[in-house]
Formats: C-alpha cells, structure tokens, sequence
C-alpha cells in the first residue's frame, strides 16, 4: 500500500507542478528569509572567530585596575602583576600601558591605539623576535594598509600631550601585533617602548594574558581572577564570540522580515485551500473504492510536502543570494557611517553553513506543513458524502455564519475583560470590541460605522510623549482594522458603480467584481497580503521622508547659524585646562565651554554667540542682554507647562565636567527665560555666559564657527593635527541621511519579498480561475462575447482584489505614518508632516504593473475556440 501512497502522490506531483510552479516562488519566500538572515549571523560569527588569529593570538584576556575608565588609567601593583605570572591557568602575561592616540603620515590622519610596552615582554609574550626600540615602533597592517606605511616609514603621534616623531620598525601582520581593541572598535593599534611614553603613561595599566584551556573555558578562570585579585578581568575571545550582539542583525533581519514571512503564510494557506478543493472528488470516489482515509491523507499529505520542499529547497537557494546583498548593504552603510574614522569592515567575507541553510529551509517550512495538514486531516475525516458537500456554499455559509457569531461574542467578552484588567491595552480590548460586534452582526454599514469609530477614536487621543512600545502598535493595529472595517464592504458598492458607468465593458465588469463577491473569503485572503505589506512599506517610506525634512529644515543654516564645530579633545584636559586655538580658515567663531550642572548638560557661551547665534524659535532677544550678567541663566524645559514654574526662579547645583576630571563649584543661577530643549536640537539643560565659568572645573571647550566651504579641508586637517575633533555639520548630516536612507531602502527590498507572494496568490489565484472556468469561458464566447471582452473580466477580477488590498494598505499606513510622525513633532516640540507622494506614486506604478503582468499571462489558455472550451472538463 505504500508503494501505491507514493506514486499517487508523486504522480499527481508530477501533473501539477506546471501550475504551482508560480505558488512555490512565493511559498519559498520563508525559507529564502530566514537563510538570508542566519547567514548574516554565520558571516559575523566566522569574521570574529578568523580575528582570533589575526588580531587577538596569543592573547585571550586581560587584566586591569577595577577603578580605571577611559580617561584615567591606575597602576597594576607589582603584587597583582606577580600574582598573575604565578595564576595556574596562565600561561604568559603582557604587562602594557594603552591609550589613545593620532597617527600622521603624508597628510593622512587616523585615530587608534596606542601601547606601550617593554620589547623583552612582547617577544616573550608573542615566542618570537620584534623590531621594536626607542623612537622606532610597530604598526598593526590595518594602520599600515589604511595610511601606506612601509619599515623605515616616520610618522608623528599624538597623544595629546604634544607630537612625537617615530620610525616604522615593523608592520604587524597578524594576531597580538595586528591588535583592534577587545571589540575590534579600533582601526588598530601602535606598540610603543614604554620609556618613549615615560611621561605621559603610567606603567602598567593593562596586562594581556595568555590562558590555558580552550575558549570555552574561558570566562571561568577570569571569574576567579576577579574574585581572587579583586580586579577587572575581560575574557575576549569569549565574550566576542558569545556576545548577543553578534546574532542582532541576523535576528533583526528575520524580524523586520516578519511582514513577508506572514504574507507567505497567508499565500499557504490559500494553496491550501485550493489544493484540497481540486482533489475533492479523487478523495471520494478512493474513499467508495475502500480506500482508508488515512490513506488518502498520506498521499496527499505526500503531495503537499513535495510542493514544499522543492518550494524550501528553492527558497534557501534564493537566500544565498539573499544574504550577500545584505551583506554588501551592510558594509556599505557601515562604510557611510563610519567614513572618516579609518577602517571598517571591508574584510568581511560571506559565509554560509550548510546547518543554516538547513536550519533555514526547515524553520520556513514548519508552519506551512502545519496548514496543509490540518487543512487535509479536516477533509479527509469527512465521508464520502460530506467530501462532496464540504464546499457547496449553502453547507459552509451557515457553518461559516454559526463558528462567526461564536467568535464575535469570544471577542467581545475578551475585549472587556482587557479593558477592564489591563487599562494599558485598552485600544485592543475596544478594537477586539468593534471586531466582535461586527462578526456578530455582520453588515456592512456597521462595519462603516465602528471603523470610522474605531479611527476617530485613536485619532481624538493624539500620543503622549511618554508613549511606549505597545501603544504605538495598539495604535497601528487600530488604523489597520479599522480601515479594513471601512473597506470590507466596499468591493459591493464598487461593483453596482462600476457596472452601471462602465459604458463599453459593462459585462466584463459585472462578471468580475461577481465573482470577486462571491468568493470574497478567497479575495479577502490576497487582499490581505497586499495590504499588510503595502502598510508597512508607507510606514517605512513615510516616517523616514519626515524625520529626514524635520532635520533638515532645523539645521538648513547649520547649528544656530554656524556650519563647523570643534570639540577638545577630552584627553587635553586630564592635567590642565586649556584653549581651542584658531584656524585662520575660520570667518567667525564662537566660544562655548560644556559642563554639567547636577546631572544635566550646562554651556558657558561667549558674546559672539550671543550677538551672533541665530535662534529660530526665541520670541525675544533681552535674554542675550540679561545673560552677561553673572549669576544669570536661561534654562530649557521638556513640557510646556514648566516654562512658566521656571522663569524667576533660582535654582542650585554642583558644576562639574562631564568626565569627571578637575574640581567641582556650588552655583546658584538665577532664571530669567526659558527656552524649548526639543527645539535646539542640542542636550544643554542651561546656558549661561562665559563671565560665570568657574575656574576649578574642567569644562570641555567647543567651537562653533563659519568657514568658506573651499576651506573645509584645510580647517579640519589643522584641528585633526592637533588631536581634537573637528565637525562640518552639513557633511555629518549628508553622512547621516545617505546611511539611513541606505537602511530604508534595504528595508523596503526586504519587503519586496512579501509582494513576491501576493504576485505569486494573484498570478495563482488567475491561473486558477482559467482553469477552473474553462466551460464558462465557453458558454461566454460561444453568446457573442469577445475574446477582448473575457480576458478583461479576468484581468479586472484580479486588479479589484489587488487594488482593495493596496488601498486599504495606502490608507491604514498613511493614517499611522501621520500618527507616529506627530509623535516625533510632539518629541521635539514642532513640525509638519508631509506625504512622499511622488516616490509613493512610483511605487504603486511599480506594483501595478508587476500585477498586470503576472494576472494577463494565464489569459492566454483563454484563446480557444467555444467549441474547445466547452469540451474541457470541469
């Protein structure tokens, strides 16, 4: 009997594969997805454990002081240094000072690592000979690679406690001496001998270890050298290789996938649908030869599970392909974001396992074999009799009618219940209401009216600042099924409209919006595809396209009318304080010294900034008067309501620097105006003038200046020489949007892949129709009707499904789109939204000329004679 299961089914395969070719392109869009994603995932993990020998080997941890931060480095007694030589699990140590520096070489900059070290301890840490003494160094092959340096090469480094000049005596090729930092943050490092930094670096800070045991292991034996040295202790390797952080993209891909994942599944289930409909009468007429009926599930659940895997086998195929443009996507946008800061990740290189793609093809196939196997064991449980009837529409409407009424009252009660127990979800316990009611009823004014109901109510109660996660999509949910309540109905009134003002096609109309209600389960099904997707697609390009002109529109004169920045370099100011100097490039200029004021940012401005800043949004300029007085400051306010409680009142706290170097004053400030934080589009809680900077307190000094745009370059060459931190404002805004417009776009072509599936149920669902049609074609044509005529009534059928889909989609995203939009305006105390209508229209062009396409190709099998159509079988 089970040679006779398998080629029934296989024999059916075999017949049928032609006309579910279309349906296994969107079925596999799962399984291309989630490989897609994982193989990101195997990628990075592959990079990271290949930097092991490249950038890490030998050393596998690290020690160092438990009060060290990025400013001040403490000594490792020579206790703490003994003890570890002497620790069981290690097996050789490094004792090392690092800090941060600025290497030049013809013209070029970089900022990397910087660490000193005895040449005895390196040779004896690494097991073989270095080239390195005083004034000549080693140079990791990124930094080599990034600036052309060669042996003999000299180069200055600054540390920010004046330049020093060395020789290249060697390049690092791989493992310690190719060293990026313990995250590989840093372009890459310079060894140093330590009496070349005597002065500037204590010694040591840091000591690299070398353990014994495989990484695994790892993160125990620096647990017990926490516990046993009271230090801070960092597993590298482990923790690079274990980090959550390594899977995130991969992870975020699959989920931000989800929307076409679902619209697969939906595609599934439809195929499902059809599948068991078309095999009804076989199931029959076997069950009345005396075939069992698990029997006959087998063989169609054999069936069904070759469609899949061939559809799985194909999705994973597609997803190697998958996962290299995202990969590439990746590095670009990493490479925008990171530009001008040296090197990035270039090197990475695709890497794919074979358990991923099986991993991939599985987890993509779990939820459609658990659709056709319900569907098939639903069917197959029936008699013979009930087979026949278990699709007439008499049976199913008050079937369907009963089941609908018991799940509209379920989720009436349940709305209430949430409503009343969890008042954080109460948009989803009033839309399961509306739901409900509407399920229970079932006509199509009531829907109307809570649709619109279920809208005005979300729209009424505009979000708060405070919103959470939850809300926005409660929110989004409501906009969602709320348009699809308004929409529902409207394929009825369409079809009365259209068939009465159609003049020259009013047959083929009437035809195919009849059918599109008649089998409204099946419409509603790919319309539901298209309208998820298309939704999320006008969030992602509408949300976006806002943020982008909000920014663009504060900072069109750069930040309060200057375009360049200089911020001093932290690492100036450990031993003293000192000034920002001044580039003859610079037109203008204004001082701002940075400090924080009881946990909020305070700036100490000059009177340049206050005779020539430009403040788009004050309504009055005798602050900038008033504010050269000492004691006197203006203070910024998150909520309307606080401007009022602010002005006049005098309010007192410690000043001290953000890094917590230097002292510390009491101030007591005096507010005499008040001003919109979420409008400045910088953090500062107070301003104050530059009279009133305490002398104790290492405030950080910042320029903000004018400078022609020809002399961009020469200006940042002359800060980044210096070591600090130059900023043309409008370059770092480009960077900014080129990099998230690169991620929008990546986005929306992660959603192309949920559209492949609503082609592929509109192209089957057309298929689908021909075939099964054949004799009505037929009749149609042999009564007069043209050719022209049918084709357009199939054609027609299809766009009408489609277009109610993307028109609920257009509308639900918009209306959210809108919604969380005002939400970032309400953040930031002003805005405008707008709609990208041209990119939006191109869009939609776009989609529907894919459909027309894909819904004209089956038409062809329309182009016979009435008299061969008549003769197809049912």
């Amino acid at each position: 009997m089970t040679e006779s299961i398998l080629k029934i089914a296989f024999r059916n395969f075999r017949m049928h594969i032609k006309t579910a070719l279309v349906l296994i392109v969107g079925i596999g869009v799962p399984a291309m997805l989630i490989v897609g994603g994982l193989s990101i995932n195997d990628t990075i993990a592959n990079w990271i454990t290949s930097s092991f020998s490249k950038n890490f080997d030998p050393a596998d941890a690290f020690v160092e002081n438990r009060r060290n931060n990025i400013f001040m480095k403490m000594v490792l007694d020579e206790q703490t240094v003994s003890s570890l030589k002497d620790f069981p699990a290690v097996e050789k140590i490094l004792p090392v000072s690092e800090t941060l520096g600025r290497i030049e070489f013809d013209g070029k900059t970089l900022d990397c690592l910087i660490i000193a070290l005895r040449p005895e301890d390196l040779q004896s840490f690494l097991g073989k000979r270095v080239d390195l003494s005083e004034r000549r160094v080693i140079v990791s092959k990124t930094i080599a690679d990034f600036l052309s340096l060669s042996r003999n090469s000299k180069i200055t480094v600054n540390i920010g406690a004046g330049e020093e000049q060395f020789v290249v005596g060697q390049i690092g090729e791989e493992g310690f001496l190719n060293f990026r930092g313990e995250n590989l943050h840093y372009a890459g490092a310079i060894f140093v001998h330590v009496d070349d930094l005597s002065k500037a670096v204590n010694f040591p800070t840091r000591v690299y270890l070398d353990l014994h045991g495989e990484i695994k292991e790892h993160q125990a034996i620096v647990e017990e050298l926490r516990k046993s040295l009271n230090v801070r202790a960092v597993a590298m390797k482990a923790d690079l290789l274990n980090s959550p952080a390594t899977k995130a993209l991969g992870y975020l891909t699959i989920a931000f996938s989800g929307f076409s994942i679902l619209a697969s599944f939906v595609l599934v289930y439809l195929f499902a649908q059809s599948f068991v409909e078309e095999r009804t009468t076989v199931m029959a007429t076997l069950r009345i030869l005396g075939m069992k009926a698990n029997h006959i599930a087998a063989t169609l659940l054999i069936e069904g599970l070759a469609y899949l895997v061939v559809s799985g086998i194909f999705g994973g195929t597609l997803g190697i392909f998958l996962a290299r443009y995202l990969l590439n996507r990746f590095l670009a946008t990493t490479s925008v974001f990171s530009a001008g800061f040296g090197v990035g990740f270039g090197e990475i290189q695709l890497y794919i396992s074979p358990l991923t793609i099986f991993l991939g093809v599985s987890a993509g196939l779990i939820v459609p074999i658990m659709i056709f196997a319900r569907r098939i064991l639903q069917i197959t449980r029936k008699s013979p009799v009930q087979m026949l009837s278990a699709f007439q529409t008499d049976s199913q409407g008050s079937k369907f009618g009963r089941i609908r009424k018991i799940i509209g009252a379920g989720m009436c009660v349940f709305g209430v219940v949430v409503m009343v127990a969890l008042k954080g979800f109460w948009l989803f316990g009033l839309l399961s209401i509306f739901v409900g009611l509407f399920l229970v009823v079932f006509h199509p004014v009531v829907s109307l009216i809570f649709g619109i109901v279920a809208i005005g109510v979300v729209s009424y109660f505009a979000p708060s600042e405070a919103i959470g996660g939850w809300e926005i999509l409660q929110r989004g949910a409501v906009f969602f099924v709320g348009s699809w309540l308004i929409f529902i109905y409207a394929i009825v009134l369409m079809r009365k409209f259209l068939s009465k003002s159609l003049v020259k096609t009013p047959v083929s109309s009437f035809i195919a919006l009849s059918y599109v209600e008649r089998n409204i389960k099946n419409s509603f099904i790919i319309a539901s595809m298209f309208s998820l997707i298309v939704f999320v697609m006008t969030l992602v390009v509408t949300v976006p396209h806002n943020i982008q002109n909000f920014v663009q529109s504060r900072l069109e004169r750069g930040l309060f009318g200057y375009d360049f920045m200089v911020v001093r370099n932290p690492l100036k100011l450990i031993f003293s304080k000192s000034e920002l100097e001044i580039s003859e490039d610079l037109t203008s200029y204004s001082r701002i010294y940075v400090a924080e004021f009881e946990n909020d940012l305070i700036a100490f401005v000059d009177e340049n900034f206050l005779r020539e800043a430009l403040v788009p949004f004050e309504t009055n300029k005798q602050w900038r008067e008033r504010l050269l007085e000492p004691g006197k400051a203006i203070a910024g306010y998150s909520q309307k309501d606080e401007a009022a409680k602010l002005i006049g009142k005098t309010v007192t706290g410690r000043v001290r620097s953000p890094f917590r170097i230097g002292g510390t004053r009491v101030m007591d400030l005096e507010i005499i105006d008040a001003f919109d934080m979420r409008q400045a589009m910088v953090p500062v809680k107070y301003v104050v003038s530059i009279n009133s900077v305490p002398n104790e307190v290492r405030v950080i000094p910042v320029l903000l200046a004018k400078v022609e745009p020809q002399k961009i370059s020469e200006a940042k060459d002359f800060y980044n020489k210096l070591f600090d931190f130059p900023i043309y404002i409008n370059e770092e805004l480009n960077r900014l949007f080129t990099g998230i417009n690169m991620l929008i776009q990546t986005a929306i072509a992660l959603l192309y892949f949920g559209l492949i599936s609503g082609f592929s149920g509109i192209a089957f669902h057309s298929l689908r129709s021909v075939i099964v049609r054949k004799r009505l074609i037929g009749t149609l044509r042999a009564v007069g009707m043209s050719n022209r005529s049918v084709s357009i009534a199939f054609i027609l059928e299809n766009i009408v499904i489609a277009s109610l889909g993307i028109v609920v989609g257009c509308f639900a995203g918009y209306l959210e789109s809108r919604d969380v939009s005002k939400l970032i305006f309400a953040i930031f105390g002003s805005g405008e939204f707008s709609f990208p209508l041209r990119n939006f229209s191109i869009l939609l062009t776009a989609i529907y000329a894919v459909i027309i396409v894909v819904v004209s190709l089956p038409i062809i099998l329309t182009k016979k004679s009435p008299a061969e159509a008549l003769r197809a079988p049912d």
